[in-house]
């Protein structure tokens, strides 16, 4: 019998929100899925079927799903056992407490990353005029980043690059989504083409992982998620992050400006170097929630 099938004769047979949370729990750690994030996907899976948040759940034990719950339920756990990341399955995430749409060809935004919106939230409140503050995201992705920023600071306009259509028209959908879409630019194209001038803040979440690191990701991510958003150029990785130090610089109004990176694990002394060979100053690290060094902040004074 098939997973698609067992699933469903089991569902069908069990169908109360109890029964239901069991059985996708079996089928998560028969992927070798942690427990920690079997529980937390199979809450996740039942709330995307069902609308019932943690508690509801939980005071719903013993109440019957109804067919179209079941079947809903059945086809993400499918997919899921192809090792697609859960993100994909449902079509959407959570990020900085707001809702992106996500899919396959657009990297999924993380947690870690909130540490760069923090970082760069700080840094555009100090602005006297956040009106006139213009700001660039390179790889906008799936907005992610651009989308909390402008939810965060309603004086502010931003523009995002990527060059990625699939990557830009997502951004559009969630600038829409959560209302912010008449603020944010979006240039489709090779960033270094596309880069305005007059820059007062740049950010950028670029891809960062070496290549011969491929190996030992995980199928989620590295079969998946989209190559050209995991991958830094050159051999270690950092090819991005060189191009930033020499290349911002002339697009920064009156020639300053600042520059907030994330950089991968064991990266951040790295990249922090190869801002300080192009005479970059007042270098931070930033931690991410799992205290890892997670964000670069350079200045050009």
């Amino acid at each position: 019998m098939t997973g698609r099938h067992y699933l469903l004769t089991l569902v069908y047979a069990m169908t109360t929100f109890a029964e239901a949370k069991k059985l996708i729990l079996d089928r998560l750690r028969a992927l070798g899925i942690a427990e920690h994030e079997a529980r937390r996907e199979s809450e996740l899976i039942i709330l995307h079927a069902t609308e019932s948040g943690t508690a509801e759940q939980f005071l719903k034990a013993a109440e019957a799903l109804d067919q179209s719950q079941v079947t809903e339920i059945e086809r993400v756990v499918e997919k899921r056992e192809s090792r697609i990341p859960l993100q994909y399955c449902l079509g959407r995430t959570w990020f900085m407490g707001l809702p992106f749409e996500v899919r396959p060809g657009v990297l999924i935004p993380r947690a870690d990353t909130e540490s760069v919106v923090v970082k760069a939230s700080k840094i555009i409140a100090m602005s006297d005029n956040q009106k006139d503050l213009k700001v660039v995201d390179v790889g906008v992705g799936s907005g992610a980043i651009a989308i909390s920023l402008l939810a965060a600071h309603p004086a502010l306009s931003l523009t995002g690059l990527d060059i990625s259509e699939t990557a830009c028209d997502l951004t559009r959908k969630n600038a829409v989504l959560n209302c912010v879409n008449d603020r944010l630019r979006i240039e489709c194209g090779d960033w270094q083409k596309n880069l305005p001038s007059d820059i007062d803040v740049l950010i950028s979440n670029p891809p960062y992982i070496p290549a011969f690191q491929a190996s030992g990701l995980q199928p989620e991510v590295g079969l998946h998620e989209p190559k050209e958003a995991l991958f830094g150029t050159e051999e270690d990785g950092l090819g991005f992050y060189r191009d930033f130090a020499k290349l911002v610089p002339v697009h920064f109004r009156a020639g300053k400006g600042v520059i907030i990176v994330e950089v991968g694990d064991g990266q951040s002394g790295s990249v922090c170097r190869i801002f300080e060979k192009q005479d970059w100053q007042d270098l931070e690290v930033d931690l991410d929630m799992s205290q890892s060094p997670r964000v670069v902040t350079a200045r050009k004074l």
